[in-house]
């Protein structure tokens, strides 16, 4: 893929999303997209893009890029519907020769400095009222690996299917593979006198993917979004670090820690982690190594 041609594609497409009829790209800028994605922002006569791409390699095929960003525009369109908490505003996802692009609302960020006003807004979307189970209605992408989200009357039905999905990508032999197979059976009672109803999480909540908008405001953006259970959100945020004590304390003032919240932590950062040595190696086989002994002692 082409600068040449993604520029063709977006002029396009913009007279459709809000630009002037006659309106041409005068600059389009690279930036920080995240791990996966390349990211621009699209400057044209009367308005600013931001602009996601993805070319098809040997993780992804260029049907899989498509479906991607497709994820994606749902997962922000079901996290804006709630009024919780501000995301950007889908405008296209569109193919190229060789992948496919997303051309979202362009919001000029800074660094996150209310994190007490996030812990509540986070709080106030895991409220939110859905469906009665778990799920979403398509499978997204947890940075570059496939998430399942078929549908489930239990949240340990799906989380067994997500962790599956991820051992087996993973290939685990020998102690590894034991440990992981025995997770899996004994999943169940981890979750036992817990009433689990579906709420709606971000699914990839790391410090990367929250900002602030010019007024200070909480944006949260490139999510992986699902019905699930709320304290799986905030394995990734503890993982990786950035947020304040003001953070935690405001979200568990409307959503307080049941018992066991500790050790499920420990669950869901497996997943993640897992995940982590599958995009990228072995370097993460350790930290799985780990927290699967700390999780079945």
């Amino acid at each position: 893929m082409s600068n040449t041609e993604l520029m063709a594609e977006i002029t396009k497409v913009i007279p459709n999303i809000g630009a002037a009829p006659d309106s041409r790209i005068t600059r389009m800028t690279p930036v920080s997209g995240g791990c996966i994605s390349t990211a621009h922002i699209v400057e044209t006569s009367d308005q600013k893009y931001f602009v996601k791409s993805h070319t098809a390699d040997s993780f992804m095929t260029k049907q899989m890029c498509k479906s991607m960003f497709e994820a994606e525009l749902h997962g922000l369109n079901a996290l804006r519907h709630t009024h919780t908490i501000r995301v950007p505003q889908l405008f296209h996802v569109g193919d190229l020769s060789s992948g496919a692009f997303l051309i979202l609302e362009y919001i000029p960020l800074t660094r996150l400095r209310d994190h007490h006003k996030l812990g509540h807004q986070l709080a106030y979307l895991h409220l939110f009222e859905g469906p009665s189970q778990f799920g979403f209605d398509t499978n997204n992408y947890i940075g570059s690996t496939m998430q399942p989200n078929g549908w489930h009357d239990t949240w340990v039905d799906l989380l067994q299917e997500r962790l599956q999905y991820q051992f087996d990508r993973a290939q685990f032999t020998g102690h590894m593979k034991n440990m992981a197979d025995k997770l899996i059976r004994r999943l169940t009672q981890f979750f036992k006198g817990l009433d689990i109803r579906p709420s709606l999480v971000h699914g990839d909540l790391w410090a990367g993917n929250c900002a602030a908008d010019s007024s200070g405001e909480p944006v949260v953006f490139d999510p992986a979004v699902y019905w699930g259970h709320h304290e799986a959100e905030l394995s990734i945020m503890r993982m990786f670090g950035g947020f304040t004590l003001d953070f935690y304390d405001a979200y568990h003032e409307r959503i307080p820690r049941a018992p066991g919240f500790e050790l499920r932590a420990q669950i869901y950062e497996l997943y993640h982690t897992v995940n982590h040595y599958n995009m990228f190696g072995s370097g993460y086989l350790d930290q799985c190594q780990r927290l699967l002994e700390r999780i079945l002692q």
